[in-house]
């Protein structure tokens, strides 16, 4: 009889599917159910799924973005809002600035006379040989506001022009701030001061002065005895003469007063110890002023030749 051998049991494997070969070695038993990651290594079950530690993860991260984006809305606004209540400051004013083409002007008084005469020479000749209006413009002072005057004072708009002789005929300027007075000779052999007043332009003469141009003709103003004050370029001399409205010396100043072109002779009236007659100044060596006056006549004057002054303008005839 064959020796009896010793059972072995049989390599039970994964669904019990008995090895080929018996070993004498112990196979340890693989739990049902249990699964290797390499048994699964081709399967799409081997995916790994997302764990709840992930989900709350992008959680968080939406959070954090939808936070975030708040958060910049908000800064937006706040910078918006302070821009529109913050006060507004304003500029410091600037100083406007002159023009480079534009020269500074420098006043006659501060000039040489030898500067002064060569400037005022040609204008002068200009002046007094300009034959239309046209010709007069360039060499006057305001002549947008004196154009109109020169026109009804000469209304075909040509001139009988007096010529110039000769020029500077006393050798000497009589200069004040801003104007100067030379003496001229017309072809006529008058002799008389031509004033140049200074502008932006330069020195320029002074039609109306020269003329003695007032806004109402002596004429009708002697021939209406107008009660409406108007001013006139006049002569004034001092005189002892009182007469029908103004026979009281007590409480009259009289004065001779003389049209520049010598036409019309007036006497004239101020209140003693007025601010006109205060403003009057004739000295006991003075014969005579130039000076631009307001007169008027009294209310229902009884004398043609009398007048009552009753505003000072200025000394001399050049006016603003």
């Amino acid at each position: 009889m064959a020796p009896l051998r010793r059972a072995v049991p049989d390599e039970v494997v994964a669904d019990g599917v008995p090895s080929v070969e018996s070993t004498p070695e112990r196979v340890k038993k693989r739990r049902k159910g249990k699964k290797t990651h390499k048994d699964h290594d081709h399967s799409w079950e081997s995916i790994p799924k997302k764990s709840g530690s992930g989900r709350l993860e992008n959680r968080q991260m939406r959070w954090m973005l939808i936070g975030g984006g708040i958060l910049f809305v908000l800064s937006l606004g706040a910078v918006v809002f302070s821009l529109y209540t913050a006060p507004v400051v304003p500029a410091a004013p600037t100083k406007a600035a002159t023009p480079e083409s534009v020269p500074e002007v420098v006043k006659t008084s501060e000039r040489s006379e030898i500067s002064v005469l060569s400037e005022i020479e040609p204008l002068a000749r200009g002046f007094l040989e300009a034959k239309t209006v046209e010709e007069l413009l360039p060499t006057i002072r305001n002549p947008e506001v004196v154009e109109s005057r020169i026109r009804s004072f000469y209304p075909q708009g040509k001139l009988n022009p007096p010529g110039l002789s000769k020029f500077n005929t006393g050798g000497v300027l009589s200069r004040k701030d801003s104007s100067v007075a030379v003496g001229v000779r017309t072809r006529e052999q008058d002799e008389k001061q031509l004033i140049f007043v200074d502008t932006p332009q330069g020195l320029r003469a002074d039609w109306e002065a020269w003329v003695g141009w007032s806004a109402v003709p002596w004429a009708d103003f002697i021939s209406a005895k107008s009660g409406t004050p108007a001013i006139f370029r006049l002569t004034l001399t001092k005189v002892d003469y009182y007469n029908f409205d103004y026979l009281d010396d007590i409480r009259w100043r009289s004065y001779r007063i003389e049209s520049p072109d010598g036409e019309h002779a007036l006497y004239g009236y101020v209140e003693r110890g007025s601010a006109v007659d205060k403003m009057i100044h004739v000295d006991a060596d003075t014969k005579s002023l130039a000076l631009m006056l307001s007169l008027k006549f009294p209310p229902d004057s009884r004398a043609r030749d009398q007048v009552e002054i009753v505003g000072f303008i200025t000394e001399g005839w050049v006016g603003d």
